[in-house]
């Protein structure tokens, strides 16, 4: 056909060559997008073997082609596409592109492009050529037009000499490719047809499972997004890619990382905003991880996608769950009743079920084994998901791969972080109902003494005081608080001398708890220095004079000052007496406060009662106590602390579990052995 005319692109070519860039499947897909959005309800995607391999593309559909008095708009001013101003074909189907841009994505397939063009005008078929090489992406040639008697409207995209990254591809690794791009728009438009050398891509063939989830919704410059996640579970496909679409539905651009822990499955999950197509519009989704609301999204998606690959792996292995049901040899008989239980009992089958598939031995080993192997598995679970790799991998013998598996979905599910977060929140609970009938039982806190026992668990408990304390100083000297502050504030000075108190003694503190200051103030410490008292002795006026020496021993000593820290000095025990109200009474301070002052040192002096303190970590613990369904058992509780803390607690009266009277545990079982 004879040419007309070269024209030149009214951009400049290094920016052509940007949009001219990218993988071989998604410049595949440019091109039937934009045969789809031409209306097109049939696309061909031929590869021509030659003697070497693949060596021309053709992408033939019968959409309605290009007139002629647009081809020179279109191709020479880019951004121009008709489509920007659509939202919709005519047949009524959703437009993907509007950039005019997805044409020079066959650059990246081949150095040599034809575009032979059939369109319609009145009651005539016209055809024409256009003609572009990648060494001079600013201009392209028109052919002349000229009639045919074909009836049938369309574009044939002609690639030659093809990029050698093409070879990536074949047929079979195309389909691959393309089948997650397009499966869903298929399946919304049934009339359309897409094949690969002759290979129709069938979504109810290649879909297994569909469904849908809300994500939360984006707000950004006064505008609300709407996000929802597609997860679509592919039959034999087994990519796993997580695509970010218009709200159409339509792939835009693939997210980067690797979604792995799930099992064997195959999926591909869409997310789908009007967010996201803002940040395609305008050149920021290639950059998504650094978008804040994106990564986001992503977290949540990825969330979702797991947890709904958990539900499918347990229902596809139900009627294994039932056969050792039956067989008497599954390790539960009830129904998990608390959220912790369902996480427990999901991740149990989850593992028992990858054990059966990878050890063939396993069905056939005896009940008795197979029941004790499996009792086991669900000891590890309960007691911490975290030694289940030492199960997997020591005793069950387990494939590396299938470990490394299982380890992804440990670590990257909700399950096993519900079950360790469970964990310590219910201990944490057992502890404080234990402390407290340890403080206030009138039977127990005669002997409860404060130096051996409530101070050594309290040590190892430092939670209580404030999560974000850690111990620094146990039952030390006011001279090793010193050493020990200078440490932490990353001073050189030398303590050759003790720090006294007024009266030149040399006080011992029982715990000092030291942070560093968060958010704008990460130079900066903070102190809790903790006096304890036994619960049968109330605070007074010796006992606050004592935390008082000790907070005006570290006021008027100079090596304490100078250096950015706030100290709180506590003095606790269960009750207060006369003289400690008149103390706590002034007006002045706060409610637990006796004194204050910011000269020369940041200095806060407290008087506290158990009850105030249990019912704080309480009141902090309790959203969570709900979350789980747990009730706390007394007996249970004093039981955990016995069992944690058995050589803290000789000599102490606890109730018995059956309800009979207290008796003294340890003269119990003195008796026994007699």
């Amino acid at each position: 056909m004879q040419i007309a005319k070269k024209y030149k692109i009214e951009v400049k070519k290094d920016h052509l060559s940007k949009i001219a860039s990218g993988s071989p499947e998604f410049a595949l897909a440019e091109l039937i997008w934009n045969a789809l959005d031409a209306d097109a309800n049939n696309i061909e995607v031929c590869f021509h073997e030659g003697p070497l391999g693949v060596d021309e593309i053709l992408i033939r559909d019968n959409g309605t082609g290009i007139a002629y008095d647009e081809a020179e708009n279109l191709f020479v001013s880019l951004g121009g596409s008709w489509k920007a101003q659509q939202q919709k074909t005519k047949k009524g189907r959703f437009l993907h592109g509007k950039d005019g841009e997805g044409r020079f994505k066959a650059f990246i397939l081949g150095r040599i492009v034809d575009w032979n063009i059939i369109y319609k005008k009145d009651s005539q078929f016209l055809r024409y050529t256009i003609e572009e090489c990648s060494d001079s992406l600013d201009e392209f040639s028109l052919s002349a037009e000229e009639g045919i008697i074909n009836k049938q409207t369309g574009v044939e995209v002609h690639i030659t000499e093809l990029n050698k990254k093409f070879h990536v591809l074949n047929k079979e690794k195309a389909i691959e490719k393309l089948t997650p791009i397009f499966a869903l728009y298929l399946s919304n438009y049934p009339s359309v047809k897409l094949s690969i050398d002759g290979t129709p891509i069938n979504p109810d063939e290649v879909i297994l499972h569909k469904n849908s989830f809300s994500l939360d919704t984006i707000k950004e410059d006064g505008s609300l997004h709407q996000v929802e996640l597609e997860v679509v579970e592919w039959c034999e496909i087994k990519e796993r890619e997580l695509w970010f679409c218009n709200a159409h539905g339509f792939p835009l651009e693939v997210y980067s990382k690797q979604i792995r822990g799930i099992g064997e499955f195959g999926f591909s999950g869409y997310i789908k905003s009007t967010y996201i197509q803002h940040l395609h519009s305008h050149g920021l989704l290639t950059l998504g991880e650094l978008n804040k609301n994106l990564n986001q999204a992503c977290e949540q998606a990825v969330k979702k996608i797991k947890d709904y690959f958990i539900k499918r792996t347990l229902e596809s292995a139900r009627d294994q769950l039932e056969k050792w049901k039956e067989e008497k040899v599954y390790p539960y008989v009830t129904e998990p009743a608390t959220p912790v239980e369902v996480a427990e009992r999901q991740v149990f089958d989850i593992i028992a079920i990858n054990i059966n598939q990878s050890l063939p031995d396993f069905e056939q080993t005896e009940k008795k084994t197979k029941a004790f192997q499996l009792r086991m598995l669900r000891q590890a679970v309960e007691k911490s998901p975290e030694e289940l790799q030492i199960i997997i991998g020591e005793v069950l013998q387990l494939p590396k791969k299938k470990q490394e598996q299982l380890a992804e979905l440990l670590k990257d599910t909700s399950l096993s972080g519900i079950i360790s977060a469970s964990k310590l929140v219910t201990d944490r609970l057992k502890f404080l109902s234990g402390l407290e009938h340890m403080l206030f039982d009138k039977d127990v806190k005669k002997h409860f003494k404060e130096r051996t026992q409530l101070h050594r668990i309290l040590a190892d408990n430092t939670w209580v005081f404030g999560h974000a304390f850690s111990l620094s100083v146990d039952d030390k000297s006011l001279t090793e608080v010193l050493r020990k502050h200078i440490n932490l504030s990353g001073n050189n000075l030398l303590v050759d001398a003790p720090v006294k108190r007024l009266d030149e003694s040399i006080g011992i503190v029982d715990l000092m708890l030291s942070r560093s200051i968060p958010r704008n103030h990460s130079n900066e410490l903070e102190h809790l220095v903790v006096e304890l008292k036994a619960p049968r002795i109330k605070i007074g006026q010796k006992e606050i004079e004592q935390i008082k020496s000790y907070a005006f021993a570290a006021a008027g000593d100079e090596r304490f000052q100078g250096l950015k820290t706030r100290w709180h000095f506590w003095v606790i025990s269960n009750d207060i007496d006369n003289y400690a109200e008149i103390e706590l009474s002034q007006e002045k301070y706060e409610d637990g406060i006796i004194f204050k002052t910011t000269k020369n040192i940041d200095l806060t002096i407290w008087v506290k009662t158990w009850s105030q303190l249990l019912q704080e970590n309480k009141h902090r613990l309790e959203f969570i106590k709900e979350k789980l369904n747990y009730n706390i058992d007394r007996e249970d509780a004093l039981a955990y602390l016995k069992k944690t803390y058995e050589e803290y607690t000789q000599g102490l009266i606890f109730p018995q579990k059956d309800g009979q009277s207290a008796v003294n545990i340890d003269k119990q079982k003195e008796t026994e052995k007699l």
